[in-house]
């Protein structure tokens, strides 16, 4: 048996929008019928057998059960759970950061095995799904021909691009930005305008001036950051609701545990939605689909 389809027998109602009173009945019946049987009752596509088999433990504990049989019903989406040999928490929440932002691109996918098996679950570190999507997004955003293949290839295009933007200045006029989300503060200040995105930029070595027409349509918004540290806070909205992308220091690097403490709580003041917390919460990722 297909431990994600023993999983579901064992929790019907994390799969089932209601559970038959007959259950029982129904779940001794299915033990003597065929995979794709059972597959197919809970609403798998049959033809995803053998890339059930690789969804991790614990990422089934958490939810992702259902995350697959969403996602396995894009053709952009099957593709990288047919080649990928393992399916783990971290590869699931990066795809539902992609789900959720409507990525339409072409996946490379040694990029994916290596994140799959650079952060397996019982030794995931530091880094976030969400950053990691966000500086993908953004490089194949402007360069979708480029290929990367690993994770260090992620980052060095990257710092390519900050070094490319410096050089070529500030071009165009400059113009204001629609209001920002949430006010400033004495320690966050929203970045206005054209010129002072470019600013930010290059004094922070980032490549947020590449969100400058998401920005002017109201997609995105950038805060230049003072205290606890010097960094950059990146938002984007959806749906009407706004929600955190990035912070980051200069380079890129990680900010302190003062400065994630202060965001966080400014952000829950402010009614700004966190899809990290949603994931460490242990909220059903369901909830990625239905917002």
């Amino acid at each position: 048996m297909i431990r994600a389809l023993e999983y579901c027998m064992e929790n019907p109602s994390t799969v089932l929008e209601r559970v038959p009173d007959d259950f029982e009945t129904i779940k001794t019946e299915l033990l003597n019928r065929k995979r794709k049987d059972i597959a197919r009752y809970f609403g798998f596509d049959p033809e995803s057998l053998h890339a059930l088999e690789r969804i991790s433990e614990k990422a089934l504990i958490a939810g992702h059960h259902v995350s697959f049989r969403t996602l396995y019903s894009f053709s952009d989406y099957r593709k990288v759970f047919r080649h990928l040999p393992s399916l783990n928490v971290f590869l699931f929440e990066f795809l539902l950061c992609a789900y959720r932002k409507g990525w339409n691109g072409k996946w490379d996918m040694p990029l994916l095995s290596d994140i799959a098996s650079r952060f397996p679950d019982e030794n995931r570190g530091e880094t976030e799904p969400v950053t990691v999507f966000s500086i993908y997004d953004e490089l194949k955003r402007r360069t979708p021909e480029r290929k990367i293949s690993s994770l260090e290839a992620l980052y060095r295009a990257e710092k390519e691009r900050v070094a490319r933007i410096s050089e070529k200045g500030f071009t165009g006029t400059d113009q204001s930005y629609p209001p920002p989300p949430a006010e400033s503060r004495g320690w966050m200040i929203p970045i206005e305008t054209r010129r002072e995105l470019f600013l930010e930029s290059v004094s922070q070595h980032n490549c947020v001036f590449d969100y400058d027409v998401d920005i002017m349509e109201g997609k995105y918004y950038i805060y230049r950051i003072y205290l606890p540290e010097r960094c950059t806070l990146s938002l984007f909205q959806i749906n009407g609701d706004w929600y955190m992308d990035q912070v980051a220091g200069a380079f890129n690097r990680e900010v302190g545990f003062e400065t994630r403490k202060r965001i966080e709580t400014w952000r829950m003041q402010n009614g700004i939605f966190s899809f990290g917390d949603v994931f460490r919460l242990g909220i059903p990722p369901a909830w990625v689909y239905n917002r």
